[in-house]
């Protein structure tokens, strides 16, 4: 038998115990929101505009009407750009995981006997202004075929007045203004080279390049923290500061150190849209798009040396174009992010997700000397044609693609060089096109968009003495009917050249009639005749023909002027990072897939592509390439592929 202070005092236990749970259990649900229920990524927003020594970021007010559209978060300031290597058989690339996951394509089923179509995908936000429209541009390929209205041309430091190709002719003030460049006094009376003089809007700049003098010297100091420093960057400090004016205003928006606009990490010029010199394989690039309504004057504070700015214009008011500055808004944002994300992600469907994508996959066994092929429906556009073949099989193997009716194929040629290097397995990944291995075969992506009217019939070839077996993957969806409608060609050439006393006789890479838009090539030089090398006593100067330069012309108006093959290619320096350990020389846009002195006579091999540049022309288009460091005095083998849209009657 218990005593009543027995009771009494276990009774008191109990209340404090209990009365402890009931507090205990309001305070945790009180301060329930400081604690994390669910994982959850931090991203971080627009950062203000940075204020360095020696730089100035003016924000004019903007003008544009803000996007009801929900605000998204701020790409990562730090995105890492994957290396890319051009062995043999090397394992899949590693890539950056995305910090903002884009919806991707459900995984396709296997070997369907008929198409199949994905689920349909969440909608995409609209971009409503023209910089929204130009950055969805980058990791988007769905408008690359269709006309803008578009005039493109580039202020460049290429002098046509010698034929030394090689020769610095910037090195002086003097030199700079005889060659029609203004020197004058900036806002802040500081000397101002102009490399850009004003151009009439409206418009956008959309690819800025620079080369300054290497760091010759660095490399033999070791770990100096000097030659590091000149390692990544060479001499560029010496151009001083660049300077963006916009619509007339007496201050420019942008005015900051060249070490900072192409860092990578100065917003919103973030890589890998942005490259410099140890980034970029001795190059300074920018594909940022900048807008520009009524006008643009792009300067530098010290003299600038080799340059090119590329410059689109519209032909008619394009509309809700805003001349840029550094704050985007949300929608843009969004964009920049999702075109970062790609970009350090090449080798995904450069497209966004549609509810109506189909997709077709067939295992191919083709007999010797024979041939089979692929017929899809219309009207419809390929977005995705993907090869899939066992090492050495690709050899003899021969596709030809014929659009609706017609009896010549618009794509022509032997598999590896129609999307890679004709004369290896160099692999690669790029935007548009790439050859990766995967594990037990090579694969060969062409994600170009490819629209077509009635059918698109994919023809393949066996040149070889047995049986080849193949996979095809396609991903094509329904388009409407276009009696004008534009064809994607490619079209692979070689020839040898022979030296000569004068600058004629280019190799021409391109030579087309009517109207389309140009949008890229393959260029790989080897077998190269040193004579003429050897006879200025340069034993060490490989690669001399890279003095020589790409030039363009659009409907007879010599448009884009070169500066050098390896500056035309993003590059600079003879691709001096290229098979350097730690170092990147594949790119989205542009890179060196082939780089070899002792073999093959010296070769190399390069992509370019134009996105938010893509070449319009209306009557013709011509791409002519030199090959010489004097003139065209040097004897070597040229081959390429070009790739471009063509309107034709549908």
């Amino acid at each position: 038998m218990r005593s009543k202070s027995g009771w009494f005092n276990r009774g008191v236990g109990l209340l404090i115990i209990f009365t402890a749970l009931l507090f205990g259990s309001l305070a945790a649900w009180l301060f329930s929101p400081m604690l994390p229920l669910h994982p959850k990524t931090v991203h971080l927003p627009s950062p203000p505009a940075p204020t360095l020594d020696g730089s100035t970021l003016r924000v004019a007010v903007s003008t544009f009407v803000p996007s009801p559209d929900p605000p998204t978060p701020a790409p990562s300031l730090t995105p890492v750009e994957p290396s890319a290597t051009a062995m043999e058989n090397p394992p899949p690339a590693a890539t950056q995981p995305s910090p903002c996951p884009i919806p991707m394509n459900t995984p396709l089923a296997s070997n369907p006997p008929e198409p199949t179509s994905t689920p349909t995908p969440a909608p995409v936000a609209p971009c409503r202004t023209v910089m929204c429209q130009l950055l969805r541009q980058l990791r988007d390929l769905s408008t690359l075929p269709a006309p803008k209205n578009t005039t493109l041309f580039q202020a460049s430091s290429q002098d046509r007045n010698h034929l030394e190709h090689y020769w610095d002719y910037f090195n002086s003030d003097e030199l700079f203004r005889s060659r029609g460049f203004e020197i004058r006094h900036g806002y802040d009376g500081q000397k101002e080279y102009v490399i850009l003089g004003r151009t009439a809007g409206p418009g956008y700049i959309a690819r800025i390049y620079f080369t300054h003098r290497q760091h010759d010297w660095a490399l033999e100091e070791g770990d100096n923290p000097k030659s590091l420093e000149a390692t990544e960057w060479g001499f560029f400090h010496e151009v001083g500061n660049i300077r963006f004016y916009f619509d007339d205003e007496p201050t420019p928006r942008i005015d900051m150190p060249v070490t900072q606009f192409f860092s990578g990490n100065s917003w919103p010029f973030l890589a890998p849209l942005v490259g410099h010199y140890g980034t970029a394989n001795g190059g300074n690039i920018s594909y940022l798009p900048m807008p520009f309504s009524r006008s643009v004057l792009v300067a530098t504070t010290g003299l600038p040396r080799l340059f090119g700015i590329e410059v689109v214009k519209f032909n008619q008011d394009p509309g809700n174009l805003h001349s840029f500055d550094l704050s985007l808004n949300p929608s843009e944002v969004q964009e920049l992010n999702r075109a970062i994300d790609l970009w350090n992600n090449r080798g995904e469907h450069p497209y966004y997700p549609r509810g109506d994508l189909l997709s077709l996959k067939r295992d191919l066994t083709i007999p010797p000397f024979s041939s089979t092929e692929i017929t899809l429906p219309g009207p419809g556009v390929i977005t995705s044609l993907e090869l899939y073949l066992a090492s050495g099989m690709d050899e003899k193997m021969r596709m030809k693609i014929f659009w609706d009716d017609e009896s010549s194929p618009s794509v022509e040629g032997l598999i590896r060089p129609l999307f890679g290097t004709a004369e290896g397995m160099r692999r690669y990944r790029s935007l548009p096109l790439g050859i990766r291995w995967t594990g037990d075969r090579n694969e060969f992506y062409n994600y170009f968009p490819m629209p077509f009217n009635s059918q698109a019939r994919i023809l393949f070839e066996n040149g070889r003495g047995d049986a080849t077996d193949m996979r095809v993957e396609i991903l094509y969806h329904p388009a409407p009917f276009k009696a004008n409608i534009p064809r994607f060609h490619a079209a692979f050439k070689r020839e040898r050249l022979q030296a000569r006393g004068d600058d004629g006789g280019n190799y021409i890479l391109a030579d087309l009639a009517g109207s389309g838009r140009y949008v890229g090539c393959i260029l790989t030089m080897y077998d190269l005749d040193r004579s003429p090398v050897d006879a200025v006593d340069a034993p060490h100067w490989y690669f001399a023909y890279l003095e020589s330069d790409m030039n363009i012309w659009v409907d007879g108006r010599y448009a884009l002027p070169g500066t050098g093959i390896e500056g035309d290619f993003d590059a600079g320096y003879y691709y001096i990072y290229t098979d350097v350990p730690g170092r990147n020389w594949i790119f989205p846009l542009s890179g060196n897939t082939w780089k070899d002195h002792e073999n093959w006579g010296e070769a190399t091999s390069q992509y370019r592509f134009y996105l938010t540049n893509k070449v319009e022309f209306t009557n013709s288009l011509r791409v002519e390439v030199e090959h010489g460091f004097k003139g065209n005095n040097l004897s070597v083998t040229y081959s390429s592929t070009a790739f471009w849209y063509q309107d034709e009657p549908g």
